[in-house]
């Protein structure tokens, strides 16, 4: 008897998350991404992610108004609406919540405190076969088109039968097949 083995959040993610406090200016911030090669800083002043800052948002928030970056503080300009996974959850569920949210990172919090960080690159590398869910979400961005969720063609194990589909639809809060999706709209 084979056993099936799940790859996890912990098997992909990074541990060690470099944070910085948000009362630190954008300048500070930018220096530290530079110099530690770093496309974003999590952002705390306690166990507890408070937000993330990325290059992104320095960018758009600040160097496109031409504000000076050494006057604004990181709280000024993070992202604080983080969407986050605990470190048991499955690597396939990772990957589209990435896609469904257009995030790249996902912070990866236990009991409240963070204890890694889960990025598309680290997808990618531990689990090959889920880089199509990110690559039809990163041409999606590129060509600026508008889909919902559902438009999207998500590749998977249907979480009601078990069945490894190249399109998953989302019902009721979870990925399945359009055998089990019509099952499921049938009772």
């Amino acid at each position: 008897m084979e056993m099936e083995t799940k790859v996890t959040v912990h098997d992909a993610m990074t541990s060690n998350v470099v944070t910085i406090d948000p009362e630190i200016s954008v300048a500070h911030a930018a220096l530290l991404m530079t110099k530690m090669k770093l496309g974003s800083l999590i952002v705390k002043s306690n166990a507890v992610p408070e937000g993330v800052i990325t290059e992104s948002d320095i960018i758009r928030k600040v160097v496109s108004k031409d504000l000076k970056a050494s006057e604004i503080t990181i709280r000024e300009v993070m992202t604080t609406d983080l969407i986050s996974i605990a470190p048991g959850r499955e690597l396939n569920e990772a990957a589209r919540l990435m896609a469904k949210n257009s995030i790249r990172r996902l912070p990866v919090v236990e009991n409240g405190e963070l204890v890694g960080i889960l990025t598309s690159t680290d997808v990618m590398v531990v689990s090959p076969e889920l880089t199509e869910i990110l690559v039809v979400n990163a041409r999606i961005e590129e060509n600026n088109v508008s889909y919902s969720p559902q438009d999207i063609p998500v590749p998977g194990e249907c979480e009601v039968c078990g069945n490894f589909m190249e399109y998953l639809d989302e019902y009721d809060g979870k990925f399945v097949c359009e055998e089990c999706k019509e099952d499921l709209e049938g009772e």
